[in-house]
């Protein structure tokens, strides 16, 4: 939604664990915390007749790269910030910096 302009609202899932869900639906499901476990869980997955949910747990402010940026993604993004700190949400935009900037 960052690269389209608009801020989200507030729909946050906050730590919902999909493969209990799918679990508990009787379908396969395994959570993923660690990212060097990633590689092994779809592994798994794969090898598995039917369906499986495979749940990646990630920072929320992680940007997908893509691997090259279009003048309309660098706008909607530019959009995005102002837009976040016009509406008194600077502190994520700083925390978008840490997570994205500073590794």
């Amino acid at each position: 939604m960052k690269a389209s302009g608009f801020l989200d609202t507030y729909t946050d899932m906050v730590d919902t664990d999909f493969a209990a869900i799918a679990m508990a639906a009787g379908i396969a499901g395994t959570r993923v915390e660690d990212p060097g476990l990633v590689g092994p869980a779809l592994q798994e997955a794969f090898s598995r007749p039917g369906p499986v949910v495979v749940d990646v747990k990630t920072n929320r402010l992680e940007l997908a790269m893509p691997p090259t940026i279009t003048t309309k993604e660098a706008k909607g993004f530019s959009l995005y910030l102002l837009r976040a700190i016009i509406d008194g949400r600077g502190a994520e935009v700083v925390d978008l910096a840490r997570t994205n900037l500073w590794r």
